[in-house]
């Protein structure tokens, strides 16, 4: 590593030159710490003079390394500044000596401290971090970048696709939209999901663009975006007020671009309306089928299809043809699935079943007494505009049912001599 010696006069140092280490000699130098768009290693030393590190506004730190009297700094993805007799130096936080601007002024703990650690006695102590300079204050940071999903562009957040995020009012929050990736996708925030784009505008208070590092309008904000742009110094800074409880972060160009995805502020519950159970019922069909109907459509021993974490209930009504639930495609009692289940195996009542989470992915419904009334019960994570019943489906208002089965010309209507609770096995006398 090339070692570049400075004077002893009071030096105003912007440590660029990848592989160099800057030593002062004396006076009162200050070290202005700038991120390079190539990748760069620097070391810093100077024990001499009251010498001070400057992070100017939007310095960003990924990661921090400390030992006792040594710090290592990652400022971006590419620049990493190693400082040694750290514990010498004060730190400004905010400030830049270019343009006579102070920040805040931290000693070496104070400064450690903003992190979450303490200088250790020996050795080192490390955290990953995500914090931007804004206003003499590192903040949390978040980084915008657009990926291509299967359902169109969509926001990625610290590399996580469009996640919720949980805000305390009087902080302020910054989002950094200058990778490549998000130059044609402007982020806002609003009170309305999808915001504009579904009605609603962006929130008005609390909120400022930044464009070049400059305070700009929403309007100057947007019309800097484009397909073809580079993005310079892009940010959208918020501090949600304690009146806010739930926000959404969207487009300002395209919807749909954030999915689901809210911002609780100060952390707001949101209340989700519990969703009624699905009913579905159940009839049989002599002693050949199991006959569904779910709103309105029928099917006689179709495939079911029931998602995780919702409830149905089932309205059974087939007296001597007990209908139950399994994991295997078996007669008789064995192989019960009973996890979330109440009233399996009835042939008159209701069955409530509220699938659990990790409930398998095929389960059976079949007579405890004839094989051929069964079907598949497929369990699904999400099942959005699909449904329940999935294969000879017909509508039941169709002039030609009957509330009677029928086979061949000759009506079906036999009461026969069974009851689930003492278990009397119709005689093969009867012709069913």
């Amino acid at each position: 590593m090339t070692t570049l010696n400075l004077t002893a006069n009071n030096d105003i140092i912007i440590p660029t030159n990848d592989d160099t280490t800057y030593r002062g000699l004396g006076g009162d130098d200050t070290y202005i710490l700038v991120s390079q768009k190539n990748s760069a290693s620097v070391s810093i030393i100077d024990t001499e003079g009251n010498n001070t590190i400057q992070l100017p506004e939007w310095s960003k730190i990924k990661s921090i390394v400390v030992a006792k009297s040594a710090l290592k700094i990652t400022c971006d993805d590419m620049t990493v500044f190693t400082i040694n007799g750290a514990d010498k130096f004060s730190y400004d936080i905010g400030g830049n000596f270019t343009n006579s601007s102070l920040g805040e002024i931290k000693t070496f703990s104070e400064f450690v401290a903003i992190f979450e650690l303490t200088a250790p006695s020996s050795g080192t102590v490390n955290k990953d971090t995500n914090k931007i300079v804004y206003d003499d204050e590192f903040r949390t940071l978040y980084e915008v970048k657009v990926q291509k999903e299967d359902n169109g562009n969509k926001y990625y957040l610290n590399n996580e696709l469009s996640p919720d995020l949980s805000f305390s009012s009087g902080e302020k929050y910054v989002f950094d939209l200058n990778d490549e990736t998000a130059s044609n996708h402007p982020l806002s925030i609003s009170e309305t999901k999808n915001g504009t784009h579904n009605d609603g505008a962006s929130v008005s208070n609390g909120i400022k663009y930044y464009i070049k590092g400059d305070i700009v309008t929403e309007q100057e904000y947007s019309s800097s975006f484009s397909a073809d742009t580079t993005l310079e110094n892009a940010f959208v800074v918020y501090e949600p007020s304690s009146s806010d409880t739930l926000l959404y972060y969207y487009c300002l160009f395209h919807g749909g671009m954030a999915n689901d995805a809210k911002i609780l502020i100060d952390g707001f519950v949101e209340q989700v309306p519990e969703e009624e159970a699905t009913k579905i019922s159940v009839q049989n069909v002599g002693a050949s089928d199991y006959n569904f109907t779910v709103k309105g459509v029928q099917a006689n021993d179709p495939t079911l299809t029931l998602v995780r974490g919702k409830t149905y209930e089932f309205d059974v009504t087939s007296l001597g043809h007990p209908f139950w639930i399994k994991t295997q495609k078996v007669t008789g009692s064995s192989s019960q699935y009973n996890d979330g289940i109440e009233n399996n195996g009835l042939s008159s009542g209701t069955l409530i079943f509220t699938v659990p989470s990790d409930a398998p992915s095929t389960l059976y419904y079949i007579c405890q007494i004839h094989g051929n009334m069964s079907g598949i019960i497929n369990i699904v994570d999400s099942n959005d505009g699909g449904s329940v019943l999935e294969n000879n489906i017909s509508n039941n208002n169709d002039d030609t049912s009957s509330s009677t089965p029928s086979y061949g010309g000759y009506i079906l209507d036999l009461d026969l001599p069974y009851s689930f609770d003492n278990e009397i096995i119709p005689s093969s006398g009867y012709d069913i």
